[in-house]
């Protein structure tokens, strides 16, 4: 079970390109222009760009990726930008990584591929940019403050202890029956969260108005006087909407592309989440069902069955504490690991997605091994799995100590604390209404990720750990209770961008945010979320060199599907 990360049934729709925040009346963050912050003189200067540091460089970059066009730099920021709350906590480092212009340079494009907590310094090195983007345009990466190698000059980084969080996939029920096993998950979260709060003082600082200041910090430091030019994806959008928000008069180029909610009912937009995302697993069902001579009826009841394999300790895979009893190397897995292995394809285009569902589903069904739900949903947790895949193989037992992962979830959920009110507020009676809703809305994904024996488990404090814990603490900013609207006073377009059959962000909420900026909506007709950031449709590319080359963008109703 990973009761921390995504809370049985309702919690599986928060992605985490969706911002769940919070707020109430002590001190929420002011929502003015900071165009005029003054640094203290320590933290001032433009950037030294130097070699890059070898843990900078990713495993895997992009064929197009050259280490000879690489440069890498930082600036310090402060821990917050104006107030007394937070004055004593350190300065953060920001590291970038520029890709430097292969022709006569234009300006610089600042890049984030989402998260909370993606590395944009990873994001420069795997991704193909167009040609015509590399010549004009310097590109750069960043890690946001508290992801990666951005983190306090304190040299404490932001970071949950590891051996805890992994416990947490394991030693509990994905979905507790009885309250006995609710209140072993309790116990499980109690012991993660006081120490994660223990060993992060600064984590509140993490906001996204912060990482907007921040943001600035960076177009002053590294181009100048020029506007922002910027491309965000997912959580990188709301990103880039408070920055046009806050610094209007020096937004130049800004591109959303899979746009989050920015919806101050939650619930609405929890049921839109809900209803694409039912469509979404009910087209790789459609997809496994085509393929092997099935019908939907019968995948959907397989499904159920190895779901039901898990919460009895029946299914195998390579992660897991505990061995497995009668084998030599496989180990006990979950029907968590299954089901959140199937939420992670949600990200993918249609065809990947459908290739590792029919890769997994039939692993699963000829032997009960779940190792590539496992795989899937550990590595967008942020795990690194050599060590993790090499312990299997050699037989090597559990170490606590071994296994290591980014810090990508907490500064999700810390992230998401901050930036809206993410406490649960709703009394048991409508908490019940609500999951009503919800499995109307995806009654097959409800199901799914429901125990069958009915027990529902009323947390004293559910919602966004994060949420409570600035609530509770006087020396705290109080979350808005709402995300602060979407404007546009720069006078110029936005691109946004949109996947029409998503879930992850869907597509109603890249509608309303054109709307909100006034700026055209290109739609892309597939499923795949942040479908421009991996430029592999030519349609998108043109779009994109069209308005960062010659300022101009079609017409409103575009759409891409090549």
């Amino acid at each position: 079970m990973k009761n921390l990360r995504l809370a049985a049934g309702l919690a599986m729709l928060v992605s985490a390109s969706l911002l769940a925040s919070c707020a109430h009346p002590k001190t929420a963050a002011s929502a003015t222009s900071v165009s005029n912050v003054q640094l203290p003189g320590a933290l001032t200067g433009n950037v030294t760009w130097q070699t890059c540091p070898d843990s900078y460089w990713a495993k895997s970059p992009d064929a197009t990726f050259k280490k000879s066009q690489v440069d890498c730099g930082a600036i310090e920021v402060p821990a917050v930008y104006s107030g007394t709350q937070g004055a004593d906590l350190p300065a953060f480092s920001l590291a970038l990584m520029r890709i430097r212009a292969t022709g006569t340079r234009i300006g610089t494009l600042f890049v984030n591929p989402g998260g909370p907590g993606e590395s944009g310094i990873k994001e420069v090195q795997t991704q193909a940019y167009p040609a015509k983007i590399h010549q004009a345009y310097d590109i750069v990466g960043f890690d946001p403050r508290g992801v990666g190698h951005s983190q306090p000059v304190s040299g404490d980084p932001i970071h949950c202890t590891d051996a805890l969080d992994f416990a947490t996939y394991w030693n509990g029920e994905d979905t507790p029956a009885n309250a006995a096993e609710a209140a072993t998950n309790k116990a499980l979260s109690d012991e993660y969260a006081t120490d994660c709060i223990a060993k992060n003082p600064a984590w509140w600082t993490l906001s996204t108005d912060n990482v907007a200041r921040d943001l600035d910090q960076l177009r002053i430091r590294v181009a100048g006087d020029a506007k922002l030019s910027f491309l965000g994806s997912s959580y990188g959008t709301t990103i880039g909407s408070y920055y046009l928000r806050m610094f209007p008069n020096t937004s130049g180029h800004i591109v959303l592309d899979s746009v989050t909610d920015n919806s101050p009912d939650t619930d609405a937009s929890s049921i839109t989440r809900a209803k694409a995302l039912e469509a979404q697993v009910g087209r790789l069902v459609d997809g496994y069902a085509k393929a092997k001579g099935m019908t939907r009826a019968a995948v959907q009841a397989l499904m159920l069955q190895i779901r039901g394999w898990g919460d009895d300790n029946q299914l195998l895979g390579f992660a897991g504490l505990k061995p497995a009893p009668g084998s030599q190397t496989a180990r006990l897995s979950t029907e968590y690991m299954f089901t959140h292995g199937i939420h992670t394809l949600t990200y993918y285009d249609s065809a990947t997605a459908l290739k590792y569902f029919t890769q997994g589903m039939d692993a699963v069904r000829k032997s009960k091994w779940n190792g590539l739900f496992e795989y899937l949903a550990l590595n967008m947790d942020g795990y690194q799995l050599d060590t993790m895949y090499s312990n299997y193989q050699n037989k090597v037992g559990y170490n606590a100590n071994g296994y290591t992962r980014d810090n990508s979830y907490e500064i999700m959920v810390m992230v998401n604390g901050m930036d809206r009110d993410g406490r649960e507020l709703k009394t048991h009676a409508q908490q019940d209404a609500f999951d009503a809703k919800y499995a109307a809305a995806a009654p097959f994904w409800h199901k799914l990720t429901s125990d069958p024996s009915g027990y529902r488990y009323y947390d004293s404090e559910p919602g966004n750990m994060w949420s409570w814990v600035a609530y509770k603490d006087p020396k705290i900013p109080n979350p808005p209770a709402d995300a602060m609207p979407r404007t546009n006073l720069s006078g110029k377009p936005v691109m946004v961008v949109g996947s029409l059959k998503e879930s992850t962000t869907p597509y109603q909420f890249a509608v309303s945010t054109a709307k909100q900026l006034k700026s055209p909506l290109i739609t892309w007709t597939g499923s795949e979320h942040a479908p421009l950031a991996g430029f592999s449709h030519s349609c998108l590319n043109s779009v994109f060199i069209d308005y960062m080359l010659k300022n101009t963008l079609p017409a409103a109703g575009a759409r891409c599907s090549k």
